[in-house]
């Protein structure tokens, strides 16, 4: 049942009817879904970056420490899936340490473990770059938003945005409905 209300019309003696509240334009809601899910996706993948570049530099700190405290390189590099020469690298990055008289398997237990954090984080950041694609590719099929607006909600240049999204058939769901 549709509620009629007769108002006054200011102009004159006319009268108009009020029929409720228009209904939100389709476009308009999945625009503002995108953006939304932008901003989100956006923030995840700054707050994983930082997240990855702590857990490097306490790796590199564990790597360096266990250099120091006499451990040899082939088995460091061995337990960090680094190179010889990166884990050379890092040792002689950090000159200023002195020996803590940490046992080996402790040395190698802490690496492991932050390596396997690592990993864990690489593969989150991988599934939001996945979504971000998807979101980016659904919005630009649909034409909800233009290239301007996803590089300046998802922090992506507008070239590397099409070039990205080239050829991406988004997957269902996307954008909810």
């Amino acid at each position: 049942m549709l509620l009629a209300i007769l108002h006054r019309d200011d102009r004159g003696d006319g009268y108009y009817r009020y029929r409720g509240t228009a209904k939100p334009d389709k476009a308009a809601v999945q625009a503002e879904k995108t953006r939304k899910l932008l901003r989100d996706s956006r923030q995840r993948i700054s707050f994983n970056a930082t997240s990855m570049r702590a857990l490097s530099v306490r790796l590199n700190q564990q790597i360096a420490q266990a250099l120091c405290d006499g451990m040899k390189v082939t088995r460091l590099a061995e337990a960090a899936e680094l190179s010889r020469w990166a884990v050379r690298t890092v040792g002689l990055s950090s000159d200023d340490l002195l020996p803590s008289g940490t046992p080996a398997d402790q040395h190698l237990t802490s690496i492991r473990q932050l390596k396997s954090e690592l990993a864990e984080l690489e593969e989150s950041k991988t599934a939001l770059e996945d979504r971000r694609l998807n979101l980016l590719a659904a919005a630009r099929r649909r034409g909800v938003l233009d290239d301007y607006e996803l590089a300046a909600l998802s922090g992506l240049q507008r070239e590397t945005i099409r070039k990205m999204t080239w050829g991406v058939q988004p997957q269902s769901g996307a954008i909810p409905a």
